[in-house]
């Protein structure tokens, strides 16, 4: 993982909220941290730096951390947790909850981070004592546009700053905050005790955070507490269309989205939308548009 300095050999954990980069150096070259900001118990910077030595092992960070690639490259760093099955490659945007051991493996690679960690005394203040983050899961891949969109705001103001930057930024981070704890309570609330209205709302949810993922109908129903029998049925009754149809359309949402901004390359548009290819991408946009995804991109309505 992109935090990791360290052997497989050596036992030491690495905090991955912290400035490691006076610890085995060697790992690394041109580490940097471009920009900084730190009030209480919220700390953000951006990072640059590139991995030239293959490494593994263990960290736990203690604090909530969340880190954004910044120059739109696909990660292949491998991350593994307790909580998962199998090892997961970081994406775009990387979540890991304090006090939990995980296991990295860092490609190398050069890398441009966001990297924000904040503790129980900034949630509490958030939420007026409460922690709605006290049962969030690790995920290497969040695909949440408005938090994207805090984070990425937050990187712009943190390179340049402007009047009242310090208060922008905290107000950027109580906004992803607050995105985090709507897309954790929709992945690891297990409860199924909800009308049907609101298990089909569950569900919609949950497919629209994890749109590049393949959202096998076994995924979705153990994601949203509900067995893999019922998930079809529940989600047509309440809504009247099936989950496959949803999915194709929610995808193709994304996409124009995605394509009407100018961070984001075609290729990496159709993995985040869930497309394992460029071709099956740009037909599948176009069978629903009538325009290719580059057309889109270009039509002049988009034009600077």
């Amino acid at each position: 993982m992109q935090h990791l300095a360290l052997s497989e050999s050596n036992a030491k954990l690495i905090r991955p909220e912290s400035d490691w980069s006076l610890q085995n150096r060697e790992f690394v070259h041109d580490f940097e941290i471009v920009a900084r900001f730190a009030s209480h118990d919220l700390t953000m910077d951006i990072r640059q730096y590139e991995w030239v030595r293959p490494s593994a092992g263990h960290l736990m960070p203690q604090k909530h951390y969340l880190d954004i690639s910044l120059d739109g490259s696909l990660r292949r760093s491998l991350l593994q947790s307790e909580r998962w099955t199998e090892p997961q490659y970081s994406g775009g945007v990387l979540y890991l909850p304090p006090n939990v051991r995980y296991w990295g493996q860092p490609a190398l690679e050069k890398r441009n981070l966001l990297c924000l960690s904040f503790g129980d005394a900034f949630l509490a203040n958030v939420f007026d004592g409460e922690n709605p983050l006290t049962a969030a899961i690790p995920h290497a891949d969040i695909q949440n546009v408005a938090l994207r969109r805090y984070l990425l705001a937050m990187a712009s103001e943190l390179s340049a700053p402007g009047f009242a930057a310090g208060t922008l930024l905290e107000s950027l981070a109580v906004g992803a905050t607050v995105e985090l704890a709507r897309w954790s309570q929709l992945v690891s609330d297990p409860s199924g005790g909800f009308v049907l209205p609101h298990q089909a709302k569950r569900i919609e949810e949950f497919i629209r955070g994890n749109l590049s993922s393949a959202l096998s109908i076994s995924d979705i129903g153990r994601a949203c507490g509900m067995s893999t029998r019922n998930v079809a049925r529940v989600f047509k009754q309440a809504t009247g269309g099936s989950i496959g149809d949803f999915i194709a359309r929610c995808r193709i949402d994304l996409a124009k989205e995605l394509l009407e901004s100018d961070n984001f390359r075609i290729k990496e548009i159709s993995w985040r939308c869930g497309f394992r290819s460029s071709s099956a991408f740009s037909a599948a946009f176009r069978a629903a548009t009538g325009m290719t995804p580059r057309d889109y991109k270009l039509r002049p309505g988009m034009l600077q």
